[in-house]
């Protein structure tokens, strides 16, 4: 497995190798069928209902992959495995800037975060000052968020936060529903379906939204972009027809998830994992707001900055040039 550790010195190797895994995948008759991937979170979603169409137009047979760690996306798009996945916009950054030859499709808010917590105490995100934390993701987008947001807002997260971490954010659910911690950090769905499962057991949990503490601490109104879609740069280069009916699809799909919530949530829990009324309360609570990637620059070089003060290899170095953005 490719790991954040050993990612910059398996990268060149991985560039050398790319037109002939692109090769390799045409001689063995698969160059007419797209492999899409996403974790099992809402941004995922569009792609997951665009892979459940059939074939039509530009658009060939696809087939939807999931990961549940973010190393596992990156070695799918080093290898060529997956030619477009749903991932965090900041891996995008990074992959793009060590010279792996992707592109960013758009951006969507399919990454919300909450901190759940069942702490009487904890009423806004000041208030975990001096408090547990459960995390997931250690060292990806999920742990800089907090970190983020916690030095704007004068918490210093490594000695006024007791900080610790699990693989996934299933297993941060179970955790927190099991009262094993008390507060944990949860993306939608789960975020859901910890309230409307600790509901159930007689926990009263509440959540306080990231997205809203990022608009107090920057003082900006958009869109936290944490995640969206990227692609290979050749699938744009050799099949922009493709990547135009991508780009329509995933657009339309979005539309449509979001006037059909319980349709939506009925056709794509089984990717979750879980039941159609989480997923559907969850789309009722937070629906889709997605941009083209040219479109969201703006506020993609905004968060990528406010990354790059916590540091540079956040985004690869520096900002990603126009190229890419795909238009």
């Amino acid at each position: 497995m490719i790991t954040r550790r050993n990612f910059l010195s398996l990268g060149a190797g991985a560039l050398a190798l790319f037109p002939f895994l692109t090769a390799a995948r045409a001689l063995a008759g698969d160059a007419a069928e797209l492999v899409l991937a996403g974790p099992p979170a809402p941004l995922s979603l569009p792609l997951v209902r665009l892979s459940k169409q059939p074939p039509s137009g530009a658009l060939p047979a696809m087939e939807m992959r999931q990961w549940r760690n973010p190393d596992i996306m990156r070695a799918w798009m080093v290898s060529g495995e997956a030619q477009v996945s749903a991932a965090p916009a900041n891996a995008a950054s990074i992959l793009y800037n060590k010279g792996l030859p992707v592109r960013l499709l758009d951006v969507n808010n399919g990454g919300s975060l909450s901190i759940v917590t069942a702490n009487p105490s904890i009423k806004k995100f000041m208030d975990i000052k001096g408090r547990s934390l459960l995390l997931f993701f250690r060292g990806d987008t999920p742990d800089i968020i907090v970190r983020y947001l916690a030095s704007k807002s004068g918490i210093t997260p490594d000695n006024d936060l007791t900080m610790s971490y699990v693989d996934s954010p299933f297993e941060a659910l179970q955790m927190l529903l099991s009262k094993r911690t008390d507060t944990a950090l949860l993306p939608e769905p789960a975020a859901t379906a910890a309230i409307l499962k600790g509901k159930g057991a007689g926990m009263e949990l509440k959540r306080i939204v990231l997205q809203d503490v990022w608009e107090e601490v920057t003082g900006s109104a958009s869109v936290m972009p944490l995640g969206g879609t990227m692609c290979q740069a050749s699938l744009a280069e050799e099949r922009p027809e493709t990547v135009t009916a991508l780009q329509t699809g995933i657009g339309r799909a979005v539309d449509w998830i979001n006037a059909h919530p319980a349709e939506a949530a009925r056709q794509c829990a089984d990717f979750f994992g879980l039941k159609p009324m989480v997923l559907e309360k969850s789309l009722e609570t937070f629906p889709l707001r997605r941009s083209p990637a040219a479109e969201a620059r703006k506020d993609l070089e905004f968060y990528y900055s406010a990354l790059m003060e916590m540091s540079p290899k956040l985004v690869g170095g520096k900002l990603p040039d126009r190229n890419f953005y795909l238009a």
